[in-house]
């Protein structure tokens, strides 16, 4: 009796529903029970209460049917499981293929989002990180990155929205002691820095506020990895000098090796108080609308993104009526992720739309083998069905083996994922915001498992509706020499009408890339980079203090390089166009119109020594270069760029007027313009060239400038005289950047090099998979038709009106798959008008190339099935059953 009633429960379980429509039949039981109670001569309260004694059998009864249902799901999940196993076993040829594309697709895509995930999904690694903003100033639309010191004060002593804001600087100071003297990145803070971040030391202390004061003694705090490289970890370093740019810096700390400055990647860095920096503790006093300071600012937890930016407002009011040059200005902010991220936020997803177009790709080439097999399996199926196999349980079944070649192929794309990201490390930008942080880690592996499954039902759907409409009178009444119904074929014509879409898309996008890069890489920077090095010295400025000093520096260390054989083309400058990026300053035309303090033009300053334009082969248009008599005794000159000719005195001779214009380290002076020479890029080489103003070295010099040696000895040799001859002067300077210029350009163009390089890997993997994919379709046709191709020919048709039949479908396929698309791939291609250099979405060139190289792939992969219907042999044919 009890088994006969839980065989019942199970079944009534197995329904739509079953549970609900128990509870049900349960709380009608009770009632009824209650009234029977009542009628027996109890009160209601106690009908409930003996009904509720007998409770505790209907719940079990209930816990009995659930519990079965469960083992019932998990128990024919588990059949369905190893039913699918032991079919892809017997295929193993069919079963290495799908899970081998299906790796390839997984595998790229689990690669690239480990990127995607360390640079743009990752937050920023410390504490509360929405709360941090970056303050930038605005005016007319044109954005800098920083602000003034004056308007950081008025933030940080009257800001209400912000717990804490702080002001940074970076640059590089000499280490001398504790072996060989080196350039160590700086970071010159204001002492809430750590405290905006939340940053606690792993040794010391960080910074206070009384550090930050001027006329305080001068702290340092280290980097872990300058702490262990340096000193050899040594835990008594707290409390000892080290000396910096020739002046002792106390150690009062040690941050942790997972502390990272916003902005800087180098494991060796150093923090020091702003007023203690030799740079910017004398910027400090500068006048308020010199807008050099990066601040970061953390906002109070109840202030919103609007509020903040109100007070903001007020305080950019309150600045521009103290001071009248501070009028146009706006001070902003915007979220310090996106600050950092944004440059590359655009390429990485562009880079991951891309691969999962490719495992799109790579799950039409499964579902095409799986319909494939599907219907060379329907009389299986059909029989099965006919025996009593309900259409649920045949698509569990088939679901199962799709699942199981969906992990399988997961599992091969996670070994692959962590080849692919050991392959991309090396070849990533170093610009690449968080790439230290680059890895595949739990949530990577996350990812890989979730797009397993989620590929799993992309490619197994089409094969297991196909089989769900399967007739079982239908198919068991066909021969085996009937052909292929039209239902599954059209499936996969479809299918590959999508993969040749995709691909489409994708080497337009590629070819457009290419295009692009191939105009970058063709522009000329203005001036020559073969067979120069460069090299960086920087002075200390405690001991080389003025520009007397860095002016007499200079001149030695030329002279004495241009002594040494095979060197005598060597100079000196600063900033070197494009591996320094130019320092911008204000400029007045003497005799022009009057402008306002802060709305003054703007040019590109560079010293350089005179032979500094023979050297870069920078060509003289009109008037002199600079030569040995420009001294600090002679009269002040500068050499301007054609650019900034053209733009300031488009209808006169610049030649003979004056600039006033100047370094902070060397005064505002009025110069003569003496010469006009050629435009340079000076940025990027995808920045046009802009204005640029030349002074001699000797009138205006740094204390850390470039030396640039044109020679044919090699670059380790030039590398070799250029230390010697500086240690000969001072064996405490280091000689830090040395590298060729040619090299160097080429770091310039990393970037889109990189996505260029990658999404035309990508391409070339969607041109192959389009082709598998055609070739697939075309081949499963031509043996589903062998015996309409041996009635054809036994009817006469001629083997090469046979092979015209065969590539015109292929044609058709993929003309088809071209006019769905172009479009697509057209409207995409706008998405990535940003990245694009001298070229637009609709290059005429890319959207002719693409298709052509589309259809004579698919062609090639065509014409291999077509061949072998053309040798079909119609007797053969005929018998076949």
């Amino acid at each position: 009796m009890v088994r006969n009633i839980t065989n019942g429960l199970q079944s009534l379980f197995r329904k739509r529903h079953a549970e609900r429509e128990l509870d049900e039949e349960l709380r009608g039981y009770m009632e009824m029970a209650v009234q029977e109670k009542m009628q027996l001569g109890m009160n209601r309260d106690d009908a409930r209460r003996a009904v509720r004694l007998e409770q505790g059998t209907v719940e079990g009864t209930k816990e009995v049917v659930r519990s079965a249902g469960w083992e019932f799901f998990w128990e024919t999940l588990l059949q369905d499981m190893r039913l699918g196993a032991r079919m892809l076993r017997r295929s193993p040829g069919f079963t290495a293929v799908a899970a081998i594309t299906l790796a390839l697709g997984i595998g790229a895509n689990t690669a690239i989002f480990s990127v995607v995930n360390a640079v743009l999904l990752q937050p920023l690694p410390y504490k509360d990180p929405s709360q941090l903003l970056f303050v930038l100033e605005s005016k007319q639309g044109a954005e800098v990155s920083g602000v003034s010191y004056r308007t950081f004060t008025e933030l940080r002593d009257g800001s209400r929205a912000f717990a804490s804001i702080a002001g940074l600087g970076g640059h590089a100071l000499v280490l001398t002691g504790n072996g060989e003297p080196s350039e160590i990145s700086t970071l010159a803070v204001t002492s809430e820095f750590f405290s905006v971040l939340a940053a606690e030391p792993l040794l010391g202390r960080v910074l206070l506020a009384e550090d930050g004061q001027r006329g305080a003694a001068p702290v340092v705090v280290l980097s872990e990895s300058l702490w262990r490289n340096r000193f050899g970890a040594d835990s008594a370093i707290i409390g000892r000098s080290i000396v910096l740019d020739m002046r002792p810096y106390t150690v009062i700390g040690v941050m942790p090796a997972s502390f990272h400055s916003p902005f800087r990647n180098q494991p060796n860095q150093i923090w020091i108080p702003l007023a203690q920096d030799p740079v910017y503790g004398v910027w400090m006093t500068r006048p308020p609308q010199e807008h050099w300071m990066a601040v970061i600012a953390r906002a109070r937890p109840n202030v919103s993104f609007a509020q903040a930016q109100s007070e903001l407002d007020a305080v950019g009011a309150r600045v521009a009526d103290e001071f009248p040059a501070e009028k146009g200005w706006a001070i902003k902010i915007q979220p310090l992720q996106q600050t950092i991220t944004g440059d590359v936020k655009l390429p990485l997803l562009l880079l991951l739309g891309a691969v999962g177009l490719v495992l799109l790709i790579a799950c039409a080439n499964v579902a095409n083998l799986l319909l494939s097999r599907a219907t060379s399996r329907s009389r299986e199926i059909a029989i099965r069905i006919a025996l009593g196999a309900g259409r649920k349980r045949i698509a569990s079944q088939l679901l199962a083996e799709c699942a199981i070649l969906g992990l399988l192929g997961g599992l091969i794309g996670m070994l692959l994922a962590y080849w692919g990201v050991a392959a991309l490390l090396p070849i990533l930008p170093s610009s690449v915001p968080k790439f230290h942080a680059v890895r595949v880690d739990e949530w990577v592996l996350f990812f890989a498992f979730v797009l397993s499954l989620t590929t799993s039902l992309v490619f197994g759907l089409a094969p297991v509706l196909t089989a769900a409409r399967y007739n079982p009178q239908k198919e068991l009444a066909k021969g085996t020499r009937a052909g292929e119904s039209a239902g599954p074929r059209r499936a996969r014509s479809l299918v590959a009408i999508g993969e040749i879409a995709l691909a489409m898309v994708l080497l337009t996008g590629t070819g457009l890339l290419i295009r692009s890069f191939a105009q970058l890489t063709s522009v000329h920077p203005g001036f020559e980079s073969s067979h120069i090095v460069k090299a960086m010295i920087s002075l200390p400025q405690f001991q080389y203090s003025t520009p007397r000093q860095w002016a007499a520096f200079s001149q030695e260390l030329t002279t004495r390089l241009q002594a040494q054989p095979g060197m005598q083309d060597s100079a000196i400058v600063g900033p070197l166009p494009i591996v320094d990026g130019g320092i911008t300053l204000p400029f007045q035309i003497v005799g022009g119109p009057r402008k306002e303090a802060g709305s003054a033009e703007t040019a590109n300053y560079v010293p350089a020594s005179p032979r500094y334009f023979s050297v870069l082969g920078i060509p003289l248009l009109r008037g002199r270069l600079f030569n040995e008599s420009d001294s600090t005794s002679s009269a002040a000159v500068t050499l301007i760029s054609e650019a900034l000719a053209r733009r300031y005195f488009p209808n006169e001779d610049a030649l003979g007027r004056r600039l006033t214009f100047g370094f902070p380290a060397n005064g505002i002076v009025s110069r003569e313009i003496v010469g006009i020479v050629g435009d340079i890029h000076d940025v990027s080489l995808g920045k046009e060239p802009g204005p640029m103003m030349y002074v001699p070295y000797a009138q205006a010099p740094l204390w850390g400038a470039q030396v640039v040696v044109k020679s044919r000895l090699s670059p380790s040799g030039i590398a070799g005289t250029i230390r010697t001859v500086t240690h000969g002067i001072d064996k405490n300077l280091p000689v830090t950047d040395i590298a060729i210029l040619s090299d160097v350009l080429n770091a310039s163009v990393a970037q889109p090099r990189f996505r260029t390089l990658l999404l035309g890997l990508f391409g070339a993997i969607a041109l192959i998979l389009a082709a598998v994919g055609i070739f697939g379709v075309i081949s499963y046709s031509v043996s589903r038709r062998a015996h309409e191709l041996g009635i054809r020919m036994a009817l006469g048709a001629q083997p090469a009106s046979v092979l015209r039949m065969v590539l015109r479908e292929t044609l058709s396929l993929t003309l088809v798959g071209i006019a769905v698309g172009l479009p697509c791939a057209v409207a995409t291609a706008r998405l990535i008008t940003h990245l694009l250099f001298h070229v637009t979405p609709y290059d005429a060139v890319t959207l002719a190339l693409a298709p052509v190289v589309l259809v004579a792939v698919a062609t090639l992969a065509g014409y291999v099935p077509a061949r072998r219907a053309m040798k079909v042999d119609p007797m053969v044919a005929l018998r076949y059953e």
